[in-house]
This record gives structure tokens, C-alpha cells and sequence, in this order.
């Protein structure tokens, strides 16, 4: 695949865990598209169904002033937006699955719905995602989706991530770090603190201390010049003898058409395929 001179790269830190797990992981997740439909592909799995759809929740009621976010209960935002992923579209084998997913999900959202945090300020952040040049002369663009942005009271921003899985981040993971960047330079208030919150254990956010943003910098960008080297040099395979891992197989049956069509979502433009 090349990389055309006047191509937008977009770095992310999903981008970004996605090469260093496997480059051909990275292709099939991030750059190819379905020849057919021209849409991006995804694998549904039961973990990332949860995810998505704590995730679109927490975005809808982002957008609203704090006093509006309770009107209707969470869990109702909640129940209507796992109708779409129900069954093999979300990736679940059974209703028995399904149902222990769901209860998590809906665990997750209630503990929000209880929390001071939507009950307070947040900044509004618009439509589009912010982004950073990460050099003048390349077109490497740094980009991200803040879940959430606390407006503390004394006037400075606090950036949560929210997390559904069980496993926590590394410390020497970027997430932070990148949204961290990307608030310092496009929002019009201070950074003053950064945190995740795992939903399903904790009962608020857990702060994590971050060094400067030039301690961050350099690291994201020989990441993303790598990347950018491999997709010159076509060279997005899959390092594995076989030429496919357990990381990037089950994309790779989409490619091969083992896959099963399950339908598009189009608030991701992507085709949802089940393995």
C-alpha cells in the first residue's frame, strides 16, 4: 500500500496499539476497505459491543447541559442503544451471554447515573474531534476521542477516560498522555488533572500523574514516522511464519470471506462481520 504525498495519517493511540500488536492487524482495523461497500470492517465481539455502547451513552448525555442529563434515565439511553448490537451483530453466541453482558453494561451506567460527575460542568468539545500536526512538513495528524471532560471548580479541565474492560492500563500507556496533548492544544482552559475510571470496580475516576507534554512528544512521533515508514514500504504483514496470528486472524477471515456479514453501522461507517 502506499502512502501518497499529500495523504492525511491519522495517529491515534487505538492506531497505535494496533501496529505495535501486529501491522497487518493495524491494516486490516485502520486502512483497508470492503471493495464492495468502500467501508471500513470490524470484527463484532461481545467486549467491544459493551464498550460501545457505555461509550455512545456517555457521549449523548455529554452533550447536554448537567441540569437536562437525569430527565430520562441512563439506563433507558442505555437499553435502546444495545438493541442494535443484539444477538450475533454484537457478537454473542447466546442469549445467556448476552443478557451477562448487558447486566454489566447496565451496572456500569448506574453507577454513573449516581456519580457527581454528570451532575456537574463539563467542557463542550463540538463535533469534531480534536487533532495536532505532529510536524510541519509531514501529514501526521494527532487525533482523539476524550470521553469525557470535567470543568473543575476552580476553572481548570480534568480529562476522564472511562473504562469498561477488567484489565488496566500500562503505565507507560499513551491514552492519557495523547488526549493530554490534544486538550492542551485545542481547548481555551488549563489541564489539571487526567484520570480513568474503570466502571466495573471502581466507584470514581483514579487520577494518574503525567509528565510534560514534551516528555510525550517525541516518543508519538518516532511512533508514528515508523508507521508511516511501514506503509511506504508495504510492509503491513502480519510477522507471524503463518501470516496470520491470533491477533489479526479473525480480520483476516473477513479478507478471505470466511466471515459472516452481520450489517453496517452507521454512526461507525463500518460493515460488522461475525467469526
Amino acid at each position: 500500500m502506499s502512502f501518497g504525498v499529500n495523504r492525511k495519517l491519522w495517529i491515534s493511540h487505538s492506531a497505535i496499539s494496533d501496529f505495535e500488536r501486529c501491522p497487518k492487524l493495524y491494516y486490516l482495523r485502520n486502512l483497508y476497505r470492503d471493495p464492495k461497500t468502500n467501508h471500513r470492517v470490524q470484527v463484532v465481539d461481545p467486549y467491544l459491543t459493551l464498550g460501545m455502547v457505555v461509550h455512545k451513552t456517555i457521549e449523548e448525555i455529554s452533550k447536554l447541559p448537567e441540569e437536562k442529563r437525569l430527565e430520562a434515565p441512563l439506563v433507558n439511553k442505555f437499553e435502546m442503544k444495545w438493541q442494535f448490537y443484539t444477538g450475533k451483530k454484537g457478537g454473542f453466541v447466546s442469549l445467556e451471554k448476552e443478557e451477562g453482558f448487558k447486566k454489566r453494561g447496565l451496572e456500569m451506567i448506574k453507577k454513573l447515573e449516581d456519580s457527581q460527575i454528570i451532575k456537574t460542568p463539563n467542557y463542550k468539545m463540538g463535533e469534531e474531534l480534536p487533532k495536532v500536526r505532529l510536524f510541519k512538513e509531514e501529514e501526521l495528524i494527532l487525533v482523539g476521542s476524550i470521553d469525557w471532560v470535567e470543568v473543575l471548580p476552580e476553572g481548570g479541565l480534568h480529562i476522564i477516560d472511562f473504562k469498561t474492560g477488567r484489565t488496566e492500563e500500562d503505565e507507560d500507556s499513551l491514552q492519557l498522555p495523547i488526549y493530554f496533548i490534544l486538550a492542551h492544544y485545542n481547548f481555551k482552559k488549563p489541564i489539571k488533572k487526567a484520570s480513568y475510571w474503570y466502571l466495573d470496580k471502581d466507584e470514581e475516576p483514579i487520577p494518574v500523574e503525567l509528565n510534560s507534554i514534551q516528555t510525550y512528544i517525541p516518543i508519538i512521533r518516532e511512533k508514528a514516522l515508523k508507521m508511516k515508514k511501514t506503509i511506504e514500504e508495504n510492509k503491513l504483514t502480519c510477522k507471524s511464519p503463518t501470516g496470520k496470528c491470533f491477533k489479526c486472524e479473525k480480520y483476516a477471515a473477513i479478507v478471505s470471506g470466511k466471515a459472516e456479514y452481520v450489517g453496517y453501522d452507521p454512526e461507525m461507517n463500518k460493515d460488522l462481520y461475525f467469526v
